[in-house]
């Protein structure tokens, strides 16, 4: 309980920073939901009912367990930016999400909390005024937008039913720092902040029929509105502005994912996500991601170590929702993974690599390129205690 605690907190505590240079623009990052086991595979998987899955994007999917589920995971990373000008490198860390399921008979009861979308970035550069004044100027952009769900799924035989209640939380955060070299000229730092926050729901269904699985959900479109500030290092300090009814825009979106089994120890997925941008302040048209990924599955029972470790790898094409000199933003990623079984097996580790790039310096003049490691951990019956197998029993003294 103590380690479930401490795992917590760190979620909490750590955020996401160096993620895109297209991050002044938008928020280019994107968590669909996906378990570190996903994304692996292409971060695909939603429907992927072969296994307990994670993947609470489609809240159905919770009827996957039957013991109490945790599960969390961490990425970090390099991040290299290219622009007309220049490239540069920059570390970033993400912890994505973490769930938690309880099954109660065919009833499933569960929470989840996620990063749904960030754009973060910092720059800096001298600058000379009439060729005597130089100053420091320090450029910042914090974006992040998250989703904390409670869910209720449904396990039948005709199909699974889930529906979970979603709280988005989020801000976007400019700011501007001066440092000048003459201490005869006063430094100053300013800072935009916009608070997101609002209610919407996600509905989902799935099925299992033999070596095939299905899934499709629908998240509502949530029109986030939250107060609006400039803060400034003099007086008045901060003034609170009201100037739009919201300031953001989540939209609805449709997701649809399948999961075919075509051996005993092989099996393929592929996901697609559909953005319904085009009645949003962002964007007049609609944006969409694809991806597709293959496991292998190798029996406990093998006698050599390595080839019991399950094996992954994926990829995925998506179309970001904002453009830069009026073209269009394509990311596209590979990705493998494994998974280290651990001596109970109710219990594993999740590996996952990732290569992407985002953007084109061609038509953007601007582009990214990451490396990015995850690290996700799985466990069940977390708040119970191993069962004694073993009645007390008298031991029968020895006769004199």
């Amino acid at each position: 309980m103590k380690s479930i605690l401490l795992i917590l907190g760190v979620l909490f505590s750590v955020s996401i920073f160096a993620n895109s240079i297209f991050s002044f623009d938008g928020m280019p990052e994107k968590n669909y939901g996906a378990d570190i086991y996903s994304a692996g595979m292409g971060d695909c998987g939603a429907a992927d009912l072969f296994r307990v899955n994670a993947n609470f994007s489609n809240p159905s999917i919770a009827t996957s367990t039957n013991k109490v589920m945790f599960s969390t995971g961490g990425e970090l990373g390099y991040f290299w930016y290219t622009n007309s000008n220049n490239n540069f490198r920059d570390d970033g860390l993400v912890l994505p999400y973490f769930s938690i399921a309880v099954p109660i008979q065919n009833h499933r009861f569960g929470f989840s909390f996620n990063s749904i979308s960030s754009g973060n970035l910092q720059t800096e550069g001298t600058i000379s005024f009439q060729d005597s004044i130089n100053y420091t100027l320090t450029n910042t952009i914090k974006s992040n937008l998250f989703k904390t769900s409670i869910l209720y799924a449904h396990k039948n035989n005709f199909a699974n039913l889930g529906i979970s209640i979603d709280y988005y939380l989020g801000h976007r955060t400019r700011s501007w720092q001066l440092d000048f070299e003459d201490d005869g000229f006063t430094d100053a730092k300013y800072e935009h902040e916009k608070i997101f926050k609002n209610v919407g729901f996600t509905a989902g269904i799935s099925k299992r029929a033999k070596n095939f699985a299905y899934g499709l959900s629908y998240s509502s479109q949530v029109k986030l509105g939250g107060d609006e500030y400039f803060k400034f290092d003099h007086y008045p300090e901060v003034d609170t502005l009201y100037l739009d009814p919201h300031s953001f825009v989540a939209p609805a979106e449709i997701s649809n994912s399948f999961t075919f089994k075509f051996s005993k120890h092989f099996k393929t997925s592929v996901d697609f996500n559909y953005e319904l941008w085009d009645n949003t302040d962002l964007s007049s048209e609609n944006t969409y991601r694809v991806g597709c990924g293959f496991a292998f599955e190798p029996s406990r029972s093998e006698n050599k170590w390595y080839r019991r470790i399950p094996l992954r790898f994926g990829g995925y094409y998506r179309e970001l929702p904002f453009k830069i000199n009026d073209k269009i933003i394509l990311e596209k990623a590979v990705t493998f993974g494994l998974t280290i079984p651990l001596k109970f097996s109710d219990k594993k580790i999740d590996i996952a690599v990732k290569y992407l790039t985002r953007g084109n310096i061609e038509k953007h003049d601007v582009e990214d390129n990451a490396l990015t490691f995850s690290f996700g951990i799985t466990g069940f019956d977390i708040f119970g205690k191993r069962v004694r197998k073993t009645a007390p029993r008298e031991i029968p003294k020895a006769s004199k």
